[in-house]
This record gives structure tokens, C-alpha cells and sequence, in this order.
């Protein structure tokens, strides 16, 4: 009789994943063999299946994936499909003058409809929210203000991202955290050591050279949303637009902030400094308000960058870079994916 074969890693890896989660695991041999790599699929059935399951992913080098969007034809990595978790997603208004909803990032478009926060938009009825926030080109249809044809990655910072107040958000190191506006309005302060963290190099990337070359151009050339975190008279920095099409790469949403689409036009009102003193730490404060003086002083030596004919190669170049930057800051382990299969990378080098 024949000794048994000792289990892979990745079979190790399924089977504590199925212990741990309640939600159903799922292996597809054939879609692995196809793809070049082990592949399974979660059904998560409560917050916790997900944050075991990052939890192992981390340990195990597996890729954490949100699922519903365009898989690869080719894969390097073993990779966990993650759905969004539509079984007990609700919402509810939070603030009627403002008309804020908060929803689960499980909950459908088609449960969303009585919001109205998705007015103007032709989306699937099936939709999560989950997926709708990860990749916008699935956004077909204008928002009140917006032009016409469709709202994809690329374009000038879109509507539908406006659309988001805030995002509670798992980052990568297993860090839970709600993410919203981050200027003169700010009411909430973060939380969390690691965001507290984050926050100075992700305002010290939005203010280098490669972010305000591409900020003058009339679509923003990146992937990532980085340009949510330049101000402008119309915009003050968002943290949470900062993920909007993220595709599932920089962390795992768990509930969404929205606002009606008549809201999102209301003249932006700035709070005295002295109101953004009492809901940030000074240290931050301070950080921040060197970085957005930075960012002046270099919007104002770059303006000759839009009116000049710009190679495209250079701002692909810079668009990748800021890509990968922002990549290594929010997710250096690549428990999200590496950047090699973010869209719009794969031919840069």
C-alpha cells in the first residue's frame, strides 16, 4: 500500500480556510491548470471569513481577490477569489439634511435603488457595491453634471468617485479603518496607528512632481485615484475616492459612505482652521498642511507641463510609477495582488 501524498502548500492553505470560515470554499483543478496557478473561490458569510482569510493569505503568499471583475487569462500567483458577502448586507440613512447612506459593500444595486444614489446610472440590478467601487468602467450612464459617455478609469476624477463620503476599508496588515474627507471638513479623526501612518506618504506622493505633471493634464493618466487627494477650489482631499477604482488591489471594502447625487454639487463650505484643529492630532495637521503646501508650489512650476505636447510615453512612464507607489504603500506585501496584473501595467516595463 502506497504512502499518501503529502499535502501542497496551497492544499494546506484551503483546508485551514476551510476550518476557519463558515462560508464555502471551492477548488477548480481545471480553471488552476488553465491559468497557470492554484486558484479558490470564498463565499464569505461574515466579516470574520474574510479577515481569517487575509490572515492566511498573508501567511501562505496567496493573493486575496475580489471577485466579479475581468479574470486574467494567466496567473503567476496562487490566488483566493473573494466574493463580496451579499447574505445580511443592509443600509440605512445615516444623515437625511445631508442625505448620507451607509451600505454594506455586499448590498446590490437593486437594493439600493430607494436611495436614489444611483440615479442617472445603467447598472446591473446584481451589481455590489463591492464590485461597482472596484471597477467604475462598469458605470454606464452620466451622474447629474457629468458628461454623457461612460466614466472610465482615466478620466478626470469622476462624478460617480464624488458620489463617496467615506469607506470602511481592510487594509492589508488586517487593520480595519474608515476613510473620508481629509481637509477642512474633516470631523472624524483616524483611528488607527497604521493610517496615521500612511497618510503623510500617501500626501507626499500626491505632491511629487510625477502627481502634479499628471494632475495638469485633462484626464488623469493613472489607475489609482490619486489625484483624490489633490485640492482643488471644487475638491478638498478624499481618502476613501482614493480607492475608488481600486479593483480590489489596495485593500477589501466593508461598507460604503454615499451620498445623493444632488448633494455632491453643494458648494464646497471650508471650515476654519480652527475646527480642523479639534478633529485631527497636531502632528498630522501640521504633515498634512506642509504636503498641501507643497502641492501649491508645485502646481504652480508645472503649469507649463499641460500646455506643451506631452509624449505619451513619458505619461505612461509617470502614470506607472505612481501606480506602483501607491501599491507599495497601501499593500507592500502584495496580499492584494501584485501590480503585474493591474490593469494598464502589464505592457509597462
Amino acid at each position: 500500500m502506497g504512502r499518501r501524498t503529502p499535502a501542497t502548500p496551497f492544499e494546506q492553505f484551503c483546508a485551514r480556510l476551510s476550518r476557519t470560515c463558515l462560508g464555502s470554499v471551492r477548488i477548480e483543478p481545471s480553471i488552476a491548470r488553465a491559468l497557470g496557478a492554484p486558484q479558490a473561490w470564498l463565499t464569505p458569510v461574515r466579516p470574520e471569513d474574510v479577515a481569517h482569510a487575509r490572515a492566511l493569505c498573508q501567511e501562505y503568499r496567496v493573493a486575496l481577490m475580489l471577485d466579479g471583475g475581468k479574470h486574467p487569462a494567466a496567473c503567476t500567483q496562487a490566488t483566493l477569489w473573494v466574493s463580496p458577502q451579499p447574505a445580511g448586507a443592509t443600509f440605512s440613512l445615516v444623515a437625511s439634511q445631508a442625505s448620507v447612506w451607509r451600505a454594506d459593500a455586499g448590498c446590490t444595486v437593486e437594493q439600493l435603488k430607494e436611495t436614489g444614489v444611483f440615479a442617472g446610472m445603467s447598472l446591473a440590478p446584481e451589481l455590489t457595491l463591492a464590485q461597482w467601487f472596484a471597477w467604475p468602467e462598469t458605470v454606464r450612464g452620466a451622474v447629474s453634471g457629468e458628461r454623457e459617455s461612460r466614466c472610465p478609469p482615466g478620466s478626470s476624477l469622476p462624478d460617480a468617485a464624488r458620489l463617496i463620503e467615506q469607506a470602511e476599508v481592510m487594509l492589508a496588515d488586517g487593520t480595519v479603518e474608515v476613510l473620508g474627507p481629509f481637509g477642512a471638513t474633516a470631523q472624524a479623526p483616524l483611528r488607527s496607528l497604521t493610517v496615521q501612518r500612511l497618510v503623510p506618504k500617501l500626501f507626499e506622493l500626491a505632491s511629487s512632481d510625477a502627481a502634479q505633471c499628471c494632475a495638469q493634464l485633462t484626464a488623469w493618466p493613472a489607475c489609482y485615484r490619486l489625484d483624490a487627494l489633490i485640492a482643488t477650489p471644487t475638491h478638498e482631499p478624499n481618502l476613501a475616492q482614493l480607492l475608488f477604482g481600486h479593483q480590489g488591489k489596495l485593500g477589501w471594502v466593508q461598507a460604503l459612505w454615499l451620498k445623493q447625487p444632488g448633494a455632491v454639487f453643494a458648494p464646497l463650505g471650508l471650515a476654519p482652521d480652527t475646527e480642523r484643529g479639534r478633529t485631527r492630532d497636531s502632528e498630522q495637521v501640521r504633515g498634512y498642511e506642509a504636503q498641501q503646501e507643497r502641492a501649491s508650489a508645485h502646481q504652480f512650476d508645472t503649469r507649463t507641463f499641460a500646455q506643451t505636447r506631452v509624449d505619451p510615453e513619458i505619461v505612461s512612464r509617470l502614470a506607472s510609477h505612481l501606480d506602483q507607489e501607491l501599491k507599495h504603500i497601501l499593500d507592500p506585501a502584495g496580499v492584494f495582488g501584485s501590480n503585474s496584473l493591474l490593469k494598464g501595467l502589464e505592457s509597462v516595463s
